[in-house]
């Protein structure tokens, strides 16, 4: 588990963090129990360790198995992964949120920004392949992208980001609203006026 660890120190933006707790593997026992299900040793570990997590923004997953190409991406960036804090982003509560609107069998750990999952496919009670679950897509809208959870975490990379350059940017405005935005007096006026 040191490589999987090694990583997620790397990738789980922990300035946005709100605890730290370990969670005891009764707990983690009593998480399976209630969801009728054994989960992955590098998954349990996870969920153990870390949970409630997002993914620092200059970190894309690359799949480690080949997509359709209706789908035309070849990285995606990942917002959270689930985990039991009872926050926004706590697996409980996502499962219960999803579980009438993703296919049998899919159950979610993580999202994409826009309303994507990642997911693992829990029928027969295997739980090792990593999915995204394509909410907008018609027909087949579910792709395995991963073969277990840590490889999953480790496909995460680093990527240059665009930044912003601000500098060449020039508005056009009429001259008569540039006069009433350089005058404070006359937005406090204005704003008295019309609350």
């Amino acid at each position: 588990m040191e490589q999987l660890k090694k990583k997620l120190e790397e990738i789980i933006d922990f300035e946005l963090k709100e605890t730290n707790k370990v969670w005891n593997e009764y707990e983690i026992k009593k998480f399976e129990s209630k969801c009728n299900l054994k989960l992955p040793n590098d998954y349990a570990f996870y969920l153990q360790h870390y949970g409630n997590d997002y993914i620092k923004e200059k970190y894309r997953f690359t799949p480690t198995v080949r997509l359709p190409k209706k789908i035309n991406e070849t990285e995606f960036e990942i917002d959270s992964l689930y985990g039991l804090y009872n926050d926004e982003n706590n697996i409980e509560d996502k499962i219960n949120l999803y579980k009438q609107i993703l296919p049998p069998g899919l159950f979610p750990i993580g999202d994409l920004p826009g309303g994507d999952l990642i997911c693992f496919d829990i029928k027969d009670n295997k739980l090792n392949n990593i999915y995204i679950w394509f909410h907008e897509m018609e027909d087949k809208n579910v792709f395995s992208i991963a073969d277990s959870f840590e490889n999953f975490i480790k496909g995460f990379r680093s990527v240059e980001l665009e930044k912003s350059n601000l500098n060449n940017v020039k508005l056009n405005v009429s001259n008569k609203l540039n006069d009433f935005l350089k005058n404070p007096l006359k937005i406090y006026s204005f704003m008295k006026r019309h609350p």
